[in-house]
């Protein structure tokens, strides 16, 4: 028969321990515990309670003694984090903390160093222990983290796995352009290759990897060499700097092209006998026309010098004018006619059409002229730059999409060495630190989201958080924003009206404001779920940065829709942040040569690729990126000719298979 122990034989037998291992004064006045324990505290949970003390709560409980004894026990203190250091010493490891300035702490105390003594244990500065201590850096050094280990009486590991993000470390890094990317390239490849921060690289593969990333900058498209090549002076007119009449006709423009259907705006304009746009446009259309002109403009005033106006439009002359002047900025191995040219014909072309502008507006029209143009410009032979370069070399290979996930997998890790356990993060003391932290989280979970529903980037840097219907721990609609949760799983919801192609029969039975849900746990999804030190999923992390991370980014202050992904509100702060995590896939093993930062819109190139090379169908990658059939064969899939000839003759015999 086993007979449970008292609180007092407890003590008692710790005290003994103390008077053994310490000295009789110590065990003295650990005894006196007894007189301020909590109420209800029973033998079991005593060690738990001693070994989850702090600082803080020992001096708590030396206050509530002095009280009790009507007068102070200076040594009280000391002789808890005695006990508390034979509790800890009796912890297996794997009651280890998750972030490293607590598993270093916890280590210490277990083996009843002071921080002086383990500084001359293992040649780490005092100063810089306690910094480690404190969170205000990390360490940039995998040997000195072991001769710590070694010093603590560890196993090899126990510390440096909670380093998967090393500290502050100098690379060397010259070229400003890129310092940003190539930094994050050099110290997430050296753990993933080598398993060590750079600055315990050997000479020989540090240049290596400097060398991988020099030559990755020479491979350029033709868009880009044109855009190395154009005169550097700008040229554009920007919208602030037209002439009031110009200014005026384009507000015009705005009203006749952007009012909604079925709004009160264009009834009223109707009512009014005023034109509008047949079918109207979004905002980055608007954006992307205006620009054109500001362009087109820039021209006539600063080469030719014309006021602005729409009637500038009018002339064939002058646009082919300004087409052959843009060409001459260009070297004669580089082709001149691109997108950007035939994008401007477009354009015209819209203004210059029966239900345009130009003829609502009282200009004369010459629509017959800008289509000769245009056929001209098509025999010349227009390139049609894909828009994948970026992450070209992926799509080469098999399965592109795995170095996204593999990629997202070392942010995760990244991630973990800054906060140690994914679901319990604990911050970074530093603030530079914390922000970094709070950052990469942020980060982590939009590139996962990207991975899982490659939406256009519009959805990403638009997306808002109703914070008047979300209610943390509880399910709640998406109200006015992007995201909801509905029996504990979280999903993004976007509105008909919210996508580029409302107007396609891909969503021909929906209305305006219909939500199309996009579910961030889904068991038939085969990457809402990771394995990354064990099991995570999207929704989990989702949950911890709702209720940690968002309210810290957001500052306070937002009562209504606030940004999901606050301080990526708009395309180039969005583009600016992908691109720098792309470096993770870059610093992979055996990632193909050539990757360059690429932005939110390649996901849905690498998606599509990976969804038709896996399974020889266009309509499946189309239904991912909700898009037709036609403008995924143009536009995203990478899929040669001999993909598609060896995925017939598969698909023929796959149904001779089923028919015997």
């Amino acid at each position: 028969m086993v007979v449970s122990q008292t609180p007092r034989e407890v003590v008692e037998e710790l005290a003994r321990r103390l008077a053994r291992e310490a000295n009789k004064a110590y065990a003295s006045h650990f005894r006196q515990i007894l007189k301020v324990l909590p109420a209800g505290l029973g033998a079991e949970g005593f060690h738990d309670w001693l070994a989850s003390l702090d600082e803080k709560g020992m001096k708590a409980l030396a206050a509530q003694l002095e009280q009790v004894e009507g007068k102070p026990r200076p040594h009280f203190v000391s002789a808890l984090k005695r006990a508390r250091a034979v509790v800890l010493g009796e912890k297996p490891l794997r009651e280890m903390p998750s972030s490293f300035p607590e598993a270093l702490r916890w280590a210490i105390e277990r083996a009843s160093l002071s921080v002086r003594t383990l500084a001359g244990a293992s040649d780490v500065k005092e100063k810089t222990l306690w910094g480690w201590l404190a969170g205000r850096q990390l360490p940039s050094s995998r040997a000195a983290v072991e001769k710590l280990e070694e010093a603590l009486g560890l196993p090899q590991g126990a510390l440096a796995q909670r380093l998967s993000r090393w500290g502050r470390q100098k690379f060397g890094v010259h070229d400003k352009r890129h310092r940003r990317f190539t930094q994050a390239f050099l110290r997430l490849a050296a753990r993933a290759r080598y398993g060590v921060p750079w600055s315990d690289l050997r000479e020989a593969e540090r240049k290596a990897l400097l060398r991988e990333d020099e030559e990755r900058w020479g491979r350029s498209s033709n868009r880009q060499l044109r855009t190395s090549q154009a005169v550097k002076t700008p040229y554009r007119l920007p919208y602030e700097a037209w002439p009031e009449r110009a200014q005026v006709e384009w507000r015009g423009y705005e009203a006749f092209a952007a009012a909604p259907q079925r709004s009160r705006q264009r009834a009223e304009r109707v009512l009014r006998g005023e034109e509008v746009a047949a079918r109207p446009v979004r905002e980055t259309t608007l954006t992307r026309e205006r620009q054109m002109l500001e362009r087109f403009y820039g021209y006539c005033r600063n080469e030719l010098g014309l006021e602005p106006g729409l009637e500038l439009l009018t002339r064939v002359d002058l646009v082919e004018s300004y087409l052959a002047w843009r060409w001459r900025r260009y070297d004669e191995d580089v082709h001149p006619l691109t997108k950007t040219e035939t994008g401007f014909i477009a354009f015209l072309k819209k203004l210059h059409g029966p239900q345009g502008y130009l003829r609502a507006a009282g200009y004369e029209t010459r629509l017959e002229e800008i289509k000769a143009l245009e056929k001209r410009l098509a025999r010349a032979g227009v390139d049609e730059t894909p828009g994948y370069h970026a992450v070209e070399p992926l799509l080469e290979t098999d399965d592109p999409l795995y170095w996204l996930v593999e990629g997202l997998k070392l942010l995760l890790l990244e991630l973990k060495g800054l906060v140690g356990d994914l679901r319990r993060p604990a911050f970074p003391a530093s603030k530079k630190l914390q922000q970094e932290a709070l950052a990469l989280y942020r980060d982590a979970v939009l590139w996962w989201a990207l991975t899982a529903h490659p939406l256009r980037a519009k959805h990403w840097y638009g997306a808002r958080l109703d914070l008047k219907a979300s209610r943390q721990g509880e399910d709640f609609p998406p109200g006015e924003g992007h995201l909801g949760r509905e029996g504990g799983v979280y999903y993004l919801a976007y509105r008909k009206r919210e996508f580029k192609n409302a107007a396609s029969k891909i969503f021909k039975a929906y209305r305006d404001d219909d939500l199309i849900r996009f579910p961030l746990q889904d068991p038939e999804h085969p990457h809402l779920s990771l394995e990354v030190d064990g099991k995570v999923s999207l929704n989990e992390l989702v949950h911890v940065y709702l209720v940690e991370v968002h309210p810290r980014l957001l500052g306070g202050g937002s009562a209504g829709a606030a940004p999901l992904f606050p301080r990526l509100e708009s395309e180039t702060r969005l583009r600016a942040a992908v691109s720098q995590r792309s470096a993770a896939v870059a610093a992979l093993p055996g990632v193909p040569a050539g990757v360059l930062p690429f932005g939110p819109h390649a996901f849905r190139h690498v998606v599509a690729t990976a969804i038709v090379k896996t399974t020889g169908s266009f309509e499946a990658a189309a239904n991912v990126l909700l898009d037709s059939i036609e403008m995924v064969a143009r536009h995203y899939a990478r899929f040669a000719p001999a993909d598609r000839y060896r995925f017939g003759w598969r698909a023929y015999g796959e149904a001779l298979r089923r028919k015997e």
